[in-house]
């Protein structure tokens, strides 16, 4: 997983420097480029650091990344991406991000992928207290169902972003750190290893300091093999929700009727920090086939942009979020991303005869809630910028 970067801190300030002075700013000069990686000032610095503190040997470093071959393309998608006043912006156009998630040949994969691993998911439901819905709506999300794991060699993707894009190197250092002892530790190949173009690793899309963190192996082999084993896929996302707070049985999203003022006053951020109580004393109401819960069950509002066909004003779907929304925005910061794993997970689950993950009604407006939607102008919306590339299903 990776949460993909939102705004440059001190935008405004960057924004009076050239196109070409900013670019170069966040990427190495061509000079250093040109130099084999362990030859350079920083690499070797970072070496002889890291050799130190991890134990590992200088020379099997250095030859490790001198095996990576820089990727300009790589620093071209890290690069956010502006958009113009009055254009339809894909990071809020909630309709068009869920649609890509929920085609039938996706829907089919999932509904195999959890019948082929019913006791595995039963099995990480009993040790963790994860509902298997998540876990399949994760799975799907990420990388359908292992079909698109990505295509980039993690060693070009972390090499290239801690060494020549300098706008997060600090952060893709350490991921690289946590990468060369995870292979090292497991006997991979670093070549070998593909992933997402920011260094996201396998079925899950973890980052390799999350592989060190959450990493299970639920297979028993001896190994953590997100790339190739189901059971340690399911083992260690089941294992960062519930070190995450998920809470077995609890919906994601709650239908309910909320207003302009219930969104202003309980919405914002990625926490449940209102009481299911006080929500409804404000107003809010839950839809017909809410269920009950406790007073003080922890909860808060989150709104889901979209576009009404032909109109480039944006309104807005919103609906109550529990802490397994938290949970998972803990995986990817976006309630786009949430929204999309509730939604995909609970389809699924239909499909299987199992329970889903939203309470009520899809986070998706009919046709009747659209027209009576307020339009949201200067309304919160999702806080990460999501890369939206449409998958045929």
């Amino acid at each position: 997983m990776y949460r993909r970067p939102f705004l440059l801190a001190g935008v405004l300030s960057l924004s009076v420097l050239s196109g070409g002075t900013l670019a170069q700013s966040m990427s190495s000069t061509a000079s250093e480029k040109a130099l084999p990686y362990s030859q350079r000032p920083e690499v070797k610095r970072f070496i002889s650091d890291v050799s130190k503190r991890r134990g590992l040997d200088p020379q099997w470093v250095a030859a490790i990344l001198d095996e990576a071959t820089y990727q300009p393309k790589i620093e071209r998608l890290m690069t956010p991406k502006k958009y113009k006043p009055g254009v339809k912006d894909s990071r809020r156009d909630w309709e068009k991000y869920r649609n890509i998630f929920l085609g039938s040949y996706r829907l089919n994969l999932g509904a195999e992928f959890w019948i082929n691993n019913k006791q595995t998911l039963e099995r990480a439901k009993k040790d963790f207290g994860v509902d298997p819905a998540v876990i399949v709506g994760i799975v799907g999300v990420e990388t359908r169902y292992g079909e698109n794991t990505g295509s980039w060699k993690v060693l070009d993707s972390l090499v290239t972003l801690s060494f020549d894009y300098k706008r997060r190197a600090d952060f893709f250092k350490k991921e690289l750190e946590e990468y060369l002892v995870f292979i090292f530790k497991n006997g991979f190949q670093p070549k070998d290893v593909l992933g997402s173009y920011a260094g996201a690793v396998g079925l899950p899309q973890f980052m390799p300091s999350s592989i060190k963190r959450f990493g299970v192996d639920y297979d028993g082999d001896g190994k953590i093999d997100i790339n190739h084993s189901t059971a340690d896929t399911i083992g260690s996302i089941a294992n960062y929700l519930s070190k995450h707070g998920w809470i077995e049985g609890s919906p994601m999203v709650i239908e309910a009727d909320i207003s302009n003022a219930n969104f202003k006053k309980f919405s914002g951020g990625t926490n449940a920090k209102h009481k299911w109580k006080t929500l409804q004393d404000n107003g809010v109401k839950p839809g017909s086939k809410s269920l009950l819960h406790p007073d003080n069950f922890p909860v808060f509002i989150v709104d889901f942009p979209f576009y009404p066909p032909g109109s480039n004003q944006h309104k807005a779907m919103y609906r109550v979020a529990t802490k397994n929304f938290t949970s998972v925005l803990r995986y990817n910061s976006s309630y786009f991303y949430a929204g999309a794993v509730a939604e995909l997970g609970t389809a699924i689950a239909k499909i299987v005869g199992e329970k889903g993950l939203i309470e009520g009604g899809p986070i998706l407006p009919t046709r009747a809630e659209l027209e009576s939607m307020p339009t949201g102008k200067g309304m919160k919306s999702d806080k990460i910028e999501v890369q939206i590339t449409p998958i045929k299903s």
